[in-house]
């Protein structure tokens, strides 16, 4: 039997001002004009399928993510993936507080997996996991992170 070792819930929401997107709004608009009299058309088509795509995804996304640890796998909201998937797992943090369990596949497209947690789920999964999966050095926000984290993409 398929037993849960630990599990957990996360917040995944993006809490953006109208701000936000009115300055992401006028890059936007900004950059498809000037690619447009650039006769860059492509471009200003490109700009404006990832800007959608990226606004459809945004808007489509659960706010809530379930993330289950069992014997046999990980799953994460509806997906599962089996420790043969995982390569390794490291805490990331910030300061002193834990704030993400980043998990790398082997997988095709999916390399890396960012999940949010704290410091205190962290103490239980530093029991759990390396009986699975190779665990990593700890370590910090890299500066593209911080300014990712920061801009709220």
């Amino acid at each position: 039997m398929n037993q849960s070792l630990y599990n957990w819930t996360f917040d995944d929401t993006k809490n953006r001002s109208t701000l936000w997107y009115i300055i992401a709004l006028s890059i936007v608009i900004w950059f498809t004009i000037w690619w447009f009299f650039t006769k860059q058309y492509w471009m200003s088509f490109l700009m404006l399928l990832v800007a959608w795509v990226f606004f459809f995804v945004e808007n489509n996304a659960d706010d809530i993510i379930g993330v289950d640890i069992t014997e046999l796998w990980i799953k994460i909201w509806d997906n599962f993936y089996d420790y043969s998937t995982l390569d390794w797992y490291s805490f990331i943090y910030s300061g002193d507080e834990a704030i993400i369990l980043r998990l790398s596949t082997n997988k095709t497209g999916i390399k890396r997996l960012d999940l949010k947690i704290n410091s205190w789920i962290a103490i239980h999964l530093k029991e759990i996991l390396p009986n699975y999966i190779e665990a990593k050095d700890n370590q910090e926000l890299s500066m593209s992170e911080k300014i990712i984290n920061l801009l709220q993409l």
